[in-house]
């Protein structure tokens, strides 16, 4: 049984295909820090709420020159932090959590 090369067309449709895979990651965005200013920004409004409405997530992201994505992330990433110090407290510490 002779079996059939792939025709040089869906090689290159292949090829394409990779190369996107490929630079889909690459064209990622480099990491960029927060200035002092959008940290601060974000923390008050984490103290004053933990959880976003997308209008306030928005509001927000245009205040402080982020994208809406980028402050869901922060505040998520912030209330992971926050149960993480929460929890090492609580072990570290253990009596403080008694109550009489």
């Amino acid at each position: 049984m002779h079996h059939a090369k792939p025709s040089a067309q869906s090689n290159v449709t292949l090829e394409n295909a990779a190369n996107g895979w490929l630079s889909a990651k690459a064209g990622r965005k480099k990491r960029c820090p927060y200035s002092k200013h959008q940290i601060l920004e974000l923390e008050k409004e984490f103290l004053f709420n933990m959880y976003l409405t997308r209008e306030r997530r928005l509001e927000i992201s245009r205040s402080i020159n982020l994208t809406d994505r980028q402050v869901k992330i922060w505040f998520q990433n912030r209330r992971m932090k926050l149960k993480k110090m929460t929890r090492e407290h609580q072990t570290r510490d253990p009596g403080t959590n008694v109550t009489v």
